[in-house]
Parts: C-alpha cells; sequence; structure tokens
C-alpha cells in the first residue's frame, strides 16, 4: 500500500465550540490503484487530502505513506514529504508570478530531481498549452492557469496523487484529458490517486469509488 489511514480522526474549533470532521477512517490505497472520494459538502473530503497530503496533522490514528508515518515526521520532513512525494491538485493554483508556463510546469520536478522533458511536453500537448509556455500566470485565464497547476503536479511524477475536483473549472474534454493523465501516470509510474469528485461520470472511470458520510465511510 501506498498510502494507508487507520483510525484517523480530526476536529476543528469555531466559536460554537469543537466540531469533529473525521470520526476514525479506516482506508488504504495501492499502488497503481485510483480511488474516488465523493460524499456532501462538509463530509471531510478536503480534511482527508490535508492529512494524507501532510498540510495539517491527524488529532489521533495514523497516516501512512510508503510506511512512514506521517505523524511522526518534523515540520522539515513534512516539507520534504510535500515536495518530493506527494502532488496535490487543489482549487488554488499557487503558480509562481514571475515564471513562464514551462518553467512553472517543470519546478517542482527540478526539485524534487525528476525533471523528464519528454513526459513535461506529453503533458503540455495534452493540456493544449503548447501555445502559452512562454507566457506568464497573470496572462492566462483563470482555466488556462488550472491548467498549469496540474501539469505542474503531474510533472514531478509523485507517489502520491491528491487532486480534489481538479476538473470543476474545466470543460468536459479537456477534463477528461487530465483525468486521462493522472491515470496514465498511477498506472507507468506505480503511483496512487486519490479525487475528490461529485461527477459520477468522473468516479466510474475509476478502480473504486469512497463514500463519505458524516465524517466516515459509508459501508
Amino acid at each position: 500500500m501506498i498510502l494507508t489511514l487507520v483510525a484517523v480522526r480530526k476536529s476543528y474549533t469555531s466559536n460554537e465550540g469543537p466540531t469533529e470532521i473525521l470520526k476514525g477512517i479506516n482506508l488504504s490505497v495501492a499502488a497503481r490503484e485510483s480511488v474516488a472520494l465523493t460524499g456532501e459538502s462538509g463530509s471531510g473530503k478536503s480534511t482527508l487530502l490535508h492529512l494524507a497530503g501532510g498540510l495539517d496533522r491527524a488529532d489521533s490514528g495514523s497516516v501512512i505513506m510508503d510506511g512512514d508515518d506521517l505523524s511522526q515526521f518534523s515540520e522539515d520532513q513534512r516539507a520534504r514529504y510535500r515536495r518530493t512525494k506527494v502532488g496535490l491538485v487543489f482549487q488554488q493554483f499557487n503558480l509562481i508570478p514571475s515564471l513562464t508556463v514551462a518553467a512553472n510546469i517543470s519546478f517542482h520536478a527540478k526539485l524534487a530531481k525528476r525533471h523528464d522533458i519528454t513526459w513535461e511536453r506529453k503533458l503540455i500537448e495534452a493540456l493544449g498549452l503548447e501555445q502559452y509556455t512562454a507566457r506568464y500566470p497573470e496572462q492566462l485565464s483563470g482555466g488556462q492557469q488550472q491548467r498549469v497547476a496540474i501539469g505542474r503536479t503531474l510533472a514531478a511524477k509523485p507517489r502520491l496523487i491528491l487532486a480534489d475536483e481538479p476538473t470543476g473549472n474545466l470543460d468536459e474534454q479537456t477534463g477528461d484529458a487530465v483525468l486521462d493523465l493522472m491515470l496514465d501516470l498511477a498506472r507507468s509510474a506505480g503511483s496512487a490517486l486519490l479525487l475528490v469528485t461529485h461527477s459520477t461520470r468522473l468516479a466510474a472511470r475509476l478502480d473504486r469509488t469512497v463514500l463519505l458520510r458524516g465524517g466516515k465511510i459509508a459501508e
């Protein structure tokens, strides 16, 4: 297994007091496996991705990646984990304004020492970005920036791809191309894909679907 969550719980404090978001989650994702994570808004899907991505810590339980428990990591180790092992595709683009599209896409791959120009060219073509490689983020539309962010994540060939509604702002054709790239990477590089989606059509293309309901995995 690439990713294993064992009895994971997570709460957040609001003005009304603590609210438990995840209530003892057990989930495993194997190499070359793709899993769709579905559920209503507020069911804990994004929280689960943040924990798996090392962006937050669980209150209790274990988040294990390639045999290492993230709860035992120092902040430096967590930063290195995010840089080298996990790819995050969230709603925020976080592109570097001073870098061109081509440089943004290759940025994380170079940091992780996994820069592959052939794979990068394949990504740029599949994402329809060939004519934009010399442009800067401010010269792109929101949908184009999203495609660049997806390309940047996949260029580094992460062991684990975590995607939160990655095709939400894309047209159906481009969205399908993005999912094709993620599935291609998972299968060819032995990665794992955990993808949050509300689309039953996209979920059906993945190996299996996990439903979160009220902070628990529905049986």
